[in-house]
């Protein structure tokens, strides 16, 4: 106390969940923001410009109570490109890929292993390109990632090639996810595996605009990398966003 005001220290954080332990009250460490959002990331390139728009569906968000504390669980999303032969050209955007002020304790300590996890369509798609997944040391930067946003947004950004992509990929995974079928007990963290989704992309020229649908799901953990087109044991899973779509401008 100074001067008749109390000064709290740098843990009053803690000192404050400490006291909703003990009084049974419940604390959500990280509020929900359900506006819109636009997230432009660095456009230095000179390819074409483009939007990526993702509409949110009933179960983008779920929450997680661990004792007092509730935390608002949001998907792990990441788009990419390929030619003809299914190879990777370029990753568009990716959440949460460059560790900074990282709070997903999954990321943190399994770096890499954690996006090849979760996202194993991609993962197998930038391993055979010899590109390497981020971690801690070798994070991606600002021109193709941002922390997951908590609602429907829009991504402003630019293609790198100059190559014309022959389709557009994304690729959906939230944390414990789980259901009858997919658990703790037969793939571990994730719960239900990755969704993805895929448009294959005509003559491009501005103002098209190209829907990405669902196309199957990137197997459990243990599973060899692949689409597996089987969604009848999904639920939850494709109820995360309702729309994907490419705007070229």
């Amino acid at each position: 106390m100074r001067n008749g005001v109390w000064i709290l220290s740098r843990n009053h954080g803690v000192l404050l969940l400490f006291v909703a332990l003990l009084m049974g009250f419940s604390c959500v460490m990280n509020k929900m923001d359900h506006t819109h959002k636009t997230i432009v990331l660095e456009q230095k390139s000179n390819g074409m410009p483009i939007q990526v728009t993702i509409i949110k569906d009933t179960a983008f968000s779920a929450r997680m109570r661990l004792g007092p504390v509730i935390f608002n669980v949001l998907p792990q999303i990441v788009i990419w490109t390929e030619d003809s032969l299914g190879q990777l050209m370029e990753t568009v955007y990716i959440t949460g890929a460059d560790f900074k002020k990282m709070r997903h304790a999954g990321k943190n300590k399994k770096g890499a292993l954690f996006f090849s996890e979760c996202f194993p369509v991609w993962a197998s798609r930038v391993k055979a390109a010899g590109k390497e997944l981020p971690s801690k040391e070798k994070p991606y930067t600002d021109a193709v990632t941002s922390a997951t946003p908590q609602s429907s947004f829009t991504v402003q950004t630019r293609l790198r090639q100059a190559v014309k992509p022959y389709a557009f990929f994304a690729e959906i995974n939230k944390s414990g996810d789980l259901n009858a079928v997919y658990n703790k007990e037969n793939n571990d963290w994730v719960g239900q595996p990755s969704i993805v989704y895929s448009v294959k992309v005509p003559e491009i020229q501005p103002g098209l605009v190209c829907s990405l649908h669902s196309v199957g799901h990137g197997g459990k953990i243990q599973d060899p990398p692949a689409i597996y087109s089987d969604l009848s044991d999904f639920d939850t899973a494709l109820k995360q966003v309702r729309a994907i779509a490419i705007t070229f401008q």
